[in-house]
């Protein structure tokens, strides 16, 4: 038996209010410009299919109350994120900084990540040296996020609209293709006391002993961080945080692993393991490392 998921990759669209962000996905899904949109409340959502390929495109409210809200949760389980900046609005670069550094702390390492300086045809805009002073956008180069590019764009024009649209749906799509499955090192259920009802290491050996000694390193410095961090990095791996009613969930996976489908893994297992709770049944490492094998993903 297999448990057959089917997963459409998420790219965010970040930047302050203003910045040209829902403008951008108007210019991407018609090839015509409009600006007499209303300030995006919450989130939009579009879709955007390409070939066989659907992408879920989420664009952000750019105000303070939905970038503190809402962004942390869509941009830590994307695929692909754009961060859209407005080059005339010299005022608030602080606060841009601010907002682009967080959304590079939140996004899966895996993720791609594209920097608009949008609005580039205009008369006043700041020049891109200028950026990428001002936003320190060098310090990439030492980020571990693996794929990052900058795109200086118009939605007036259509400049690189296109092109940055197909570097990043196209590096998304060969980066999930070549990762089906998912290395699932262990596995924890907890209580709403956060005392563990199942906790199973799935390697042997030196593994299961390194293993052993990442989860004492979350178990003493982040399991009180539960409620509101989603993941973290410890060493080699990732550590995926789950909740379902008044339980929870551990996962530790491979960090060169696509993060997208190594959460989506764990809440498969996370569901599947709690309904056999329910129901009263058998539940072992076999049992287990059985559903885990059993999951297959289609794009």
């Amino acid at each position: 038996m297999s448990i057959r998921k089917k997963i459409h990759p998420m790219i965010t669209i970040t930047g302050l209010e203003k910045a040209g962000k829902t403008t951008f996905i108007h210019r991407l899904k018609t090839g015509e410009f409009k600006d007499d949109f209303n300030p995006t409340v919450g989130y939009d959502l579009s879709i955007i299919k390409e070939e066989d390929y659907r992408f879920d495109v989420v664009d952000l409210g750019g105000q303070q109350a939905f970038r503190s809200t809402f962004w942390e949760n869509f941009v830590s389980s994307c695929q692909g994120c754009i961060f859209v900046f407005d080059r005339t609005d010299k005022d608030r670069m602080e606060l841009v900084k601010e907002w682009l550094w967080k959304v590079e702390e939140w996004l899966p390492k895996d993720a791609n990540f594209a920097f608009f300086a949008n609005k580039s045809d205009q008369e006043d805009s700041l020049n891109i040296e200028e950026i990428v002073k001002e936003l320190d956008l060098t310090k990439f180069s030492e980020s571990p996020l693996k794929s990052f590019r900058i795109f200086e764009t118009s939605s007036v024009t259509g400049q690189n609209i296109k092109e940055c649209w197909t570097w990043l749906s196209q590096s998304i799509r060969r980066r999930m293709e070549a990762k089906h499955s998912v290395k699932v090192y262990s596995f924890e259920i907890l209580d709403d006391r956060l005392e563990p009802i199942i906790d199973e290491i799935f390697v042997e050996n030196e593994k299961k002993t390194e293993i052993q000694e990442v989860k004492q390193v979350f178990q003493a410095h982040s399991l009180k961080m539960i409620d509101s961090l989603p993941s973290i990095n410890i060493d080699n791996y990732v550590v995926h945080m789950l909740k379902k009613g008044d339980y929870y969930a551990i996962l530790y996976v491979d960090k060169d692993d696509e993060q997208s489908l190594a959460r989506e893994t764990g809440l498969t297992l996370f569901f599947e393991v709690l309904s056999r709770m329910k129901r009263e049944l058998k539940i072992d490492k076999e049992i287990m490392e059985n559903l885990i094998d059993s999951v297959k993903w289609e794009f």
